[in-house]
């Protein structure tokens, strides 16, 4: 299965590392997104990130799932605020909005 990591919004570089690095010892093919610096301060963007989205091709099975939010709630927990380590990880279909399922420390 191909994930991408989506960091392009500039929320976490480390955690999406981490997560990629966890994704692939799974043996999963992954993508990072890095920002893009140019939209990094558009003004034009209404909405803000502050993490990360996990994006899928096709819907995961739940043992898929499983093992991606295993990973992500690992690296959650070595993030150095509570806020940080509080945050939820939405997991997307494709490119779309649509979000499969939320991940967040407190499973």
């Amino acid at each position: 299965m191909n994930v991408v990591v989506d960091n392009s919004a500039g929320g976490d570089p480390q955690l999406a590392e981490e997560v990629a690095r966890g994704l692939r010892d799974r043996g999963l093919d992954v993508e990072v997104r890095k920002p893009d610096r140019a939209k990094m301060f558009d003004t034009s963007v209404n909405l803000v990130a502050t993490g990360i989205a996990i994006r899928v091709a096709i819907r995961p099975d739940r043992a898929q799932l499983d093992s991606i939010g295993q990973v992500v709630r690992a690296a959650l927990q070595h993030r150095p605020s509570v806020r940080r380590r509080s945050r939820s990880v939405p997991v997307h279909l494709g490119e779309t909005a649509r979000v499969v399922e939320w991940i967040d420390l407190y499973d």
